[in-house]
């Protein structure tokens, strides 16, 4: 019986660890992501409060809501550089000739 407690014990540390190496992770994706978005002045203010509310949840220990919270700011950011290089792109379009 010790021993299933044991591995019990050991197990959720094991997944608490894997917990705060993955929202670490997300993190530094969603921050890598928000610097582009950031040098092309193009920022979106829900990337910023996602991320934002990714590094308090981590702060608290909410791993699992820092990671989401990162991979949600990482595919805001991630649109937003699209949208930048999109419109650097097309709008020539909308220049009159």
């Amino acid at each position: 019986m010790a021993l299933v407690v044991a591995a019990a014990v050991l197990g959720l540390g094991v997944a608490h660890a894997a917990g705060k190496v993955d929202a670490a992770r997300a993190i530094a994706g969603a921050a890598a992501k928000m610097k582009i978005a950031a040098a092309l002045d193009d920022q979106w203010t829900p990337a910023i409060a996602a991320f934002k509310a990714a590094k308090a949840a981590d702060a608290a220990g909410d791993y699992a809501k820092a990671e989401a919270s990162a991979k949600r700011a990482e595919a805001l950011a991630a649109a937003s550089i699209a949208q930048a290089r999109s419109q650097k792109r097309l709008w020539q379009n909308a220049v009159p000739r």
